[in-house]
C-alpha cells in the first residue's frame, strides 16, 4: 500500500515537472521572440519626421525663383507658454480648492510654486523679441496664439469624449461651459510639444540664441527648411507664395503617411506655388530611435519636384525696374503692364505688373497688400480686361481684307466735317480741326497703309461697321479673344506616375475679355466655350468695335498673343509659361489661321508706317532708335482709350535670322499710347536686344 502511494506521489511529481520542462521550453523557445519583441517596445521612442523639401521653380535658364534654404527657428513649449494664459492658472487653483484650502491660500501658494517658471517665461519673451527684432507683443500675441490653439484642442476632446455622437453645433453652443479644472487635467501629445516662435535670420541670432539657452529650459533651436524668392518682387503674382494651410487646403495627400500636411507645414497659397502644389510638394521622411539614442531605422525624405517657367528672370526683373522707375516712366506712379513673348515659341519670355511685391514678406505684408487700390496682387497681364483701343485695328484690318470687305488700296475717306452722329471721331477732327483726306492727300490717300498709320478712327470704325458681326466675333475668338488663352498641364511623366491628378490640370487666374454686347456686366463680362454661342453683338456697336472701344474687352495677354500670330505670318499657338522639353517649339496646339500671305503684308505695311514713316502715331519715339542699327525690323500701333482712360503700345520686331520679339505695353490712366506707352516699348525692346533675343550688338 505504502509503496503503491509513493508511486503516485512520484508519478504527480514527474508530471508536475515534464510540465514544467514544458513550459520553460515555450517561454525559451517560442515565446522568446514575442519577449524580446515587446521588451524592445518599450525601448523604441516614437518615430520622429524628417522635414519635406519642397521643389524649385526656376526660369529659362535655370536660376532658382523659389527654392527651400535651411534656417533656424526658436521654438518654446507649451509647458512654458501655458503659464501665460490665465484659464490654465485659473483651472489648476480650482483643481485644488475646498473647505480646507480656500481659494486665496491656494492662489498664493501656486503664484510661489510657479515663480521661477514666470520669470523664465518672461526672460524666453524679451529674448525672443530682441533675436527677431519684433515689438515685445508681437511676442505676447503668438504666445497666446499657441495658449489658444492647445486650450482649443483641449476643449474639444474633453466634450468629444464625453459626447462622441453630438454635432459641432452642439459643440458651438455648450464649448464656454466646459470648466477649466476639467480641462487642465487633459494629457495631450500637443501639451509636450515645442512650437516656432521667432525665425533666427541671422548668424548673429542663432549664436546669440545658442549662447542664452545654455541657461533656460523650455527653448530650443531647431533647422527647418524656409521657402525664399531670390529675386524679390520679380514675377511676384506668377510665382505665388507658400504658407501653413487652412483644414480646407489640407486635404490632397490625406490619404498618404508620407506626403499629407503636418501641423505648420506649408503649401502653395496662389501662383505656381498653388497650381504645381503636387509636383513641389515633397514626401516626408522618418527616423526611429531606441531609449539610448540609437538609430533602428530611417526613411529619407524625397525632394518635390522642380517646375520650370519660360521666363527669363533677369529680362523680367529689368522691365519691373524700367516700369517703377519716374525717371524712365513718368507714369510710374499708375499700375503699368508689359508682356514680351519669343515669337517662334510663343514663350512668355516676361509679365510683368505693377505695382509689385516682396515674395520673402507678403505674409508680413498680405493685408496692406489686399487693401491697396492698385491691386499689387493681381496680375493685371492676365487678370485684368481693358478696351483695347487702336491696339484693335490692326485685327480689324486683318478681317475686312479677308472678308473682302475692302482692299488695300481703297480709300475711306476722313473729311474736315464731322462724323454723324452716334459715330467715333477722328482725333485729327477733334484737336486739331483737320483731316486725313488732307494729311494723304499725295500719299495715296486715306488707304489701309496710312490710315494705319496715322490711327484713322473714321476708317476703322467704317470698316468695322461693313463687316457682319457674327464674323467679326468669330475671327476674334480664333485669334484667342473672349476665352483664358493660357493654360498649363502637368507633364505626362508626372500623370503616369501619378494617375489621380490626370483630370486636375493646373490653373492660374486669369480673365477671358468680352466678345459680347454686355454693358450690365462689362467688368466680368461672360465666357465663351466656342464662337458659336456668342450672341451677336448689335449692328450699331461694330463701328466701335473697329477702334476697340464699346464693350470689346481683352487681356493684354490676349492683344500680343493675336500680335504674334500676325508676326509669324498667321501660325497661332497659345501662349507658353511652363517649358515642355518634349514640345521645344510648342507646335503640339498650334493652328494654321486662314489667312493670305498679301493680307499679312498689307497689315504689316501699315503697322510699319507707325514706326519708321513721319506722321506715323509711334514715329517720333523710334526715327533715331539705335534699334534699327542692331538690323530691326519694327512694326508697332499705339493705342488710346477713354471710359476707362489707358495708353497702349504694341509692337513686334524681328532680325535677319528670323527671330522675332513681341512686346505690349499699357499704362493705366495714360492718356496717348505715343506719349505714355511707346517709349516704354521702345526701351524693352532694346532691353531684349541687349539680351540677345533679337538684333546685333
Amino acid at each position: 500500500m505504502y509503496q503503491r502511494r509513493l508511486k503516485i506521489f512520484i508519478g504527480l511529481c514527474v508530471a508536475v515537472l515534464v510540465v514544467a520542462l514544458v513550459r520553460l521550453a515555450f517561454l525559451q523557445i517560442l515565446a522568446a521572440e514575442e519577449a524580446r519583441q515587446r521588451t524592445d517596445e518599450l525601448r523604441i521612442l516614437p518615430p520622429e519626421s524628417l522635414a519635406t523639401v519642397r521643389g524649385k521653380i526656376i526660369d529659362r535658364n535655370g536660376q532658382a525663383l523659389a527654392l527651400d534654404r535651411p534656417a533656424f527657428s526658436l521654438y518654446i513649449n507649451y509647458e512654458l507658454t501655458r503659464l501665460a494664459d490665465v484659464r490654465w492658472r485659473q483651472g489648476h487653483i480650482q483643481r485644488q480648492v475646498n473647505d480646507a484650502n480656500p481659494y486665496h491660500e491656494v492662489e498664493a501658494r501656486m503664484h510661489l510654486q510657479w515663480e521661477d517658471s514666470r520669470q523664465m517665461l518672461w526672460r524666453a519673451m524679451e529674448l525672443a523679441a530682441f533675436l527677431g527684432e519684433v515689438p515685445r507683443d508681437e511676442i505676447e500675441n503668438r504666445i497666446e496664439d499657441i495658449n489658444n490653439r492647445i486650450w482649443e484642442l483641449s476643449r474639444y476632446i474633453w466634450w468629444h469624449r464625453r459626447n462622441p455622437d453630438a454635432t459641432m453645433a452642439e459643440y458651438r453652443r455648450q464649448r464656454d461651459d466646459i470648466p477649466p479644472a476639467q480641462l487642465v487635467r487633459m494629457d495631450l501629445r500637443e501639451m509636450s510639444d515645442f512650437y516656432p516662435l521667432i525665425e533666427l535670420s541671422s548668424d548673429e541670432s542663432l549664436l546669440n540664441a545658442q549662447i542664452e539657452l545654455v541657461q533656460m529650459q523650455g527653448l530650443t533651436i531647431r533647422p527647418e527648411a524656409r521657402r525664399s524668392y531670390p529675386y524679390g518682387t520679380a514675377a511676384c503674382q506668377f510665382l505665388g507664395w507658400v504658407a501653413p494651410g487652412q483644414e480646407h487646403e489640407m486635404q490632397l495627400f490625406e490619404d498618404d503617411e508620407y506626403l499629407r500636411y503636418l501641423e505648420g507645414e506649408v503649401l502653395g497659397k496662389d501662383g505656381i506655388e498653388k497650381a504645381f502644389e503636387p509636383i513641389l510638394r515633397g514626401r516626408r521622411g522618418r527616423v526611429v530611435y531606441d531609449k539610448d539614442g540609437n538609430e533602428l531605422s530611417r526613411t529619407e525624405p524625397q525632394f518635390g519636384g522642380d517646375v520650370q517657367l519660360t521666363l527669363d528672370i533677369e529680362l523680367q526683373q529689368q522691365i519691373e525696374a524700367l516700369l517703377l522707375d519716374p525717371k524712365t516712366n513718368p507714369s510710374a506712379a499708375s499700375p503699368c503692364v508689359a508682356v514680351v513673348l519669343d515669337g517662334a515659341t510663343n514663350d512668355i519670355l516676361a509679365a510683368v505688373s505693377t505695382p509689385v511685391f516682396d515674395l520673402n514678406t507678403v505674409r508680413r505684408d498680405y493685408g496692406r497688400l489686399i487693401s491697396d487700390p492698385n491691386l499689387p496682387m493681381t496680375h493685371k497681364a492676365l487678370e485684368n480686361n481693358y478696351p483695347p483701343g487702336s491696339c484693335a485695328k490692326p485685327l480689324v484690318l486683318l478681317i475686312g481684307l479677308e472678308e473682302g470687305k475692302t482692299h488695300a488700296g481703297e480709300i475711306i475717306h476722313c473729311p474736315y466735317t464731322g462724323p454723324p452722329s452716334g459715330w467715333p471721331r477722328c482725333l485729327l477732327q477733334r484737336n486739331y480741326g483737320s483731316c486725313h483726306d488732307w494729311r494723304w492727300e499725295h500719299e495715296g490717300g486715306n488707304n489701309a497703309r496710312n490710315a494705319m498709320r496715322g490711327s484713322c478712327n473714321i476708317y476703322f470704325s467704317q470698316l468695322a461697321h461693313r463687316l457682319d458681326g457674327k464674323a467679326l466675333q468669330s475671327w476674334l475668338f480664333d485669334l484667342g479673344f473672349g476665352r483664358a488663352i493660357l493654360n498649363i498641364d502637368f507633364p505626362q511623366a508626372f500623370i503616369e506616375t501619378n494617375p489621380q491628378f490626370a483630370n486636375a490640370a493646373p490653373r492660374l487666374r486669369q480673365a477671358h475679355g468680352s466678345l459680347v454686347y454686355d454693358p450690365v456686366n462689362i467688368v466680368q463680362p461672360r465666357p465663351a466655350s466656342a464662337a458659336e454661342d456668342l450672341p451677336v453683338i448689335p449692328d450699331w456697336e461694330r463701328k466701335w468695335w473697329g477702334i476697340g472701344q464699346g464693350n470689346l474687352r481683352v487681356t493684354v495677354l490676349q492683344v500680343a498673343n493675336a500680335l504674334a500670330a500676325i508676326a509669324r505670318g498667321g501660325i497661332y499657338k497659345q501662349p507658353r509659361l511652363i517649358l515642355d522639353e518634349e514640345d521645344y517649339f510648342n507646335e503640339r496646339g498650334q493652328r494654321r489661321l486662314p489667312i493670305s500671305r498679301q493680307t499679312v503684308e498689307t497689315v504689316r505695311d501699315g503697322m510699319a508706317a507707325v514706326v519708321n514713316a513721319e506722321g506715323g502715331s509711334a514715329y517720333s519715339k523710334f526715327r533715331n532708335s539705335d534699334l534699327f542699327n542692331r538690323g530691326l525690323k519694327i512694326f508697332g500701333k499705339t493705342g488710346s482709350t477713354e471710359n476707362p482712360e489707358h495708353a497702349w503700345f504694341e509692337c513686334f520686331a524681328e532680325d535677319s535670322a528670323g527671330r522675332i520679339i513681341i512686346v505690349v505695353v499699357l499704362v493705366e490712366g495714360g492718356t496717348r499710347g505715343s506719349d505714355d506707352a511707346a517709349p516704354l516699348g521702345h526701351n524693352i525692346l532694346t532691353l531684349c536686344s541687349d539680351a540677345g533675343y533679337i538684333g546685333t550688338l
